[in-house]
């Protein structure tokens, strides 16, 4: 029984994991599946407590996805401006692609509009196309980062609970 249990848990991880790429809503998932893990165990490994932190894990690393483009636009170097250009530009790129071409275009859609974002605020801001690559790219880095982190953080997650039913 045991090792179904791991099988299971390491199936939604992977799965959790990879549709965070996707822009789909995995880390959510992952919460779902500890919620009826829970639930089924009658909350005996993991508590309602446990459920709630990493509820609250799950809504920081969401607002984090969007926020760590402007982010990382403003730390090389970009206007405020073009900072929060970024963080609208990944979030209607995510809804524009995202309605046009399911799941990849919302990937695409973040990483792109995080870029153009952060690129026109700098060329609005009358700075050089050299300085608002680099913002440009900063932005995107940042969102990267972000999906790097909630791809990690759920298997964080999906490994603890293997040492909770371990």
């Amino acid at each position: 029984m045991e090792v179904i249990a791991l099988l299971l848990i390491i199936t939604f991880t992977v799965i959790s994991a990879v549709t965070i790429w996707l822009n789909l809503p995995g880390s959510f998932l992952m919460l779902g599946f500890i919620f009826v893990w829970a639930w089924v165990g009658d909350f005996g490994l993991i508590s309602v407590a446990e459920i709630l932190i990493i509820l609250g894990i799950m809504l920081l690393l969401e607002i984090m996805e969007y926020a760590l483009g402007g982010l990382a636009a403003k730390y090389s170097g970009a206007e405020k401006r073009s900072a929060i250009l970024a963080i609208i530009g990944g979030l209607v790129g995510t809804i524009i692609l995202g309605s046009l071409f399911f799941v990849v275009g919302a990937v695409i859609g973040l990483f792109l509009g995080s870029y153009l974002g952060a690129y026109w605020g700098e060329l609005q801001a009358g700075k050089d196309q050299s300085s608002a690559r680099r913002a440009a790219m900063g932005a995107l880095m940042g969102s990267i980062a972000a999906k790097v982190i909630k791809s990690a953080m759920t298997v964080v997650i999906g490994v603890w609970m293997i040492k909770e039913v371990v």
